[in-house]
């Protein structure tokens, strides 16, 4: 005798069949705790090293872990940073966990998001598994060689996107040390998620998603200068980031008598700078300082990438014109702030004029330097300076470094439209 057709979807008969399904499903698999993440990959992660040629001893160390191929591992840039700028003096090698070492050879970079992938001639193990991040406050597990000091893992947690950045770094929780850099970031089912970043400039830790490991796969081949490739890319990408911000509004502060742009992208914080206000000085200054956090590592020495403005208001009803001007000159020495010298950079060529924004009269002075082995690149710095007050000044000031000239110009007249007499 057949079933009525109505039993399948009758409530009882799917009770019954939602309590068998939860009796025969799989059981989920369970969490890995550190030490389970450690014991399961540690034959992966390798201590990756910067030898000098002459000494064979370390310039510097990293890690890295085995990568698509069994004799590929990925790493950082900066970890072989010193190797791109001086080959001549330079090779890359590895340290495994049971001590075998070998000479690695390097196939790509991505200098933009600090990644690296290098080879060797020999099988290294089986590829670790990769994925997307977990959800923000999940446990993250990174490994790595820190401080030269054996094969370690460190605990932590995903703290979200920094919406600083591009989107490209997570923050970790964690304490990644320097020598942890290029190590592998796993989730609590030991996947790996992302890759370390930790330099002895960072204040805080934090990961690279593996998909930009994926895209890195997807470069053309070796180049024929890896010095001319991380200037391509870090010329290409800061040419994409100032025209996005072109490309949009900008949100407007008054200022005093003055209307100035504000935080003009989401990678931008703005912050009050105004000194202390002290009866003795016969004026008044109000400073707004802008600044992104987008760093790019360029050398060891060097960080590109970096966008500086700020707007200085200066005013007095007490100081005649000659001891108002000779402030306000003062005030008007704008000195670009990097680490960079001779043997990085050229010396700077400026061009002053007099130009019309919005109405008022502005002195300004360009300046650029270029950078001698990275071609392309430039650091600029920009001032103008409101003239025709006898007792009220303002100035803006504008520095970009590791940059393309022309889009920096762009950028300025940009500034330039936004910022408007109120008075």
């Amino acid at each position: 005798m057949p079933y009525p057709a109505q039993w399948p979807n009758h409530p009882v008969w799917l009770n019954i069949f939602a309590m068998l399904a939860l009796l025969i499903a799989p059981d989920a698999p369970a969490a890995l705790d550190s030490q389970g993440v450690f014991e399961r990959h540690e034959n992966a992660v390798f201590q990756i090293r910067v030898i000098h040629k002459e000494t064979g001893k370390k310039r510097s160390i990293g890690s890295g872990f085995i990568f698509n191929r069994s004799n590929r591992l990925a790493t950082n840039y900066h970890v072989v940073s010193d190797f791109i700028d001086k080959p001549e003096t330079y090779y890359l090698s590895y340290l495994s966990a049971d001590g075998v070492e070998g000479r690695l050879r390097l196939l790509a970079v991505d200098a933009v998001h600090d990644l690296a992938l290098v080879e060797s001639d020999v099988a290294l193990g089986a590829p670790l598994s990769i994925g997307e991040p977990p959800a923000k406050g999940a446990a993250l597990f990174a490994m790595g060689n820190p401080l030269d000091l054996g094969l370690t893992i460190a605990a932590g947690t995903n703290g979200g996107v920094l919406s600083q950045t591009d989107d490209s770094r997570i923050l970790f929780s964690g304490s990644l040390n320097p020598g942890m850099s290029g190590g592998p970031t796993f989730d609590d089912a030991g996947i790996v998620v992302g890759i370390n970043v930790a330099t002895t400039r960072n204040d805080i830790s934090f990961i690279v998603p593996t998909r930009y490991l994926e895209r890195l796969l997807a470069t053309q081949p070796q180049p024929a200068s890896f010095l001319d490739e991380v200037a391509r890319q870090i010329r290409d990408y800061q040419i994409s980031y100032l025209d996005r911000i072109k490309a949009v509004d900008w949100p407007s502060n008054k200022m005093r008598d003055m209307q100035i742009p504000a935080a003009i992208s989401p990678t931008i914080r703005c912050w009050d700078a105004s000194p202390k206000s002290r009866p003795e000085h016969l004026y008044r200054r109000y400073t707004v300082s802008c600044k992104n956090e987008n760093d790019i590592f360029l050398t060891q020495q060097l960080d590109v990438g970096k966008i500086l403005y700020e707007f200085i208001w200066v005013e007095s009803d007490k100081l005649g014109p000659l001891r108002f001007y000779r402030l306000y000159q003062a005030l008007n020495a704008s000195q670009f702030g990097s680490r960079a010298t001779e043997d990085d950079v050229k010396q700077f060529r400026c061009t002053t004029r007099f130009v019309n924004v919005n109405g008022m009269d502005f002195k300004t002075t360009l300046c650029a330097r270029s950078y001698k082995r990275y071609s392309n690149l430039s650091d600029i710095l920009f001032t103008a300076a409101m003239v025709g007050k006898k007792d009220t000044g303002f100035i803006f000031n504008l520095d970009l470094s590791g940059s393309d000239f022309t889009a920096a110009t762009h950028l300025i007249a940009r500034f330039l439209k936004e910022i408007r007499w109120q008075h």
